[in-house]
């Protein structure tokens, strides 16, 4: 069980100290927003870069980045240990349909 709870605090102690920064993740953003995979994600590109709103959340042992165009999320990156990951959100095709 010690080495359990050792292992766990060495992998939290790892994971501060190797958190990917706000730069690093503004940049994994950008390179999926600069690479649309069709029309409408080129536009929307085009929209997030000129008035979208960038956030950092730093969880201490990982962070989130995230591009807000009109309050919904265009990219979303999760970041621990050097690494991003980023991903563009999911349009759902029936916004405000329902009466």
């Amino acid at each position: 069980m010690k080495w359990l709870i050792i292992l766990i605090v060495i992998a939290g102690i790892a994971g501060y100290f190797t958190r990917p920064d706000e730069a690093k993740m503004r940049e994994a953003a950008n390179a999926l927003l600069s690479n649309p995979g069709n029309i409408s994600q080129g536009v929307e590109s085009l929209g997030a870069s000129l008035a979208g709103e960038r956030s950092y959340d730093n969880y201490y042992v990982g962070a989130r980045y995230r591009v807000i165009l009109n309050n919904d999320p265009v990219v979303t990156c999760y970041g621990a240990f050097t690494q991003v990951q980023c991903s563009r959100a999911q349009q759902s095709s029936g916004a405000g349909a329902n009466p």
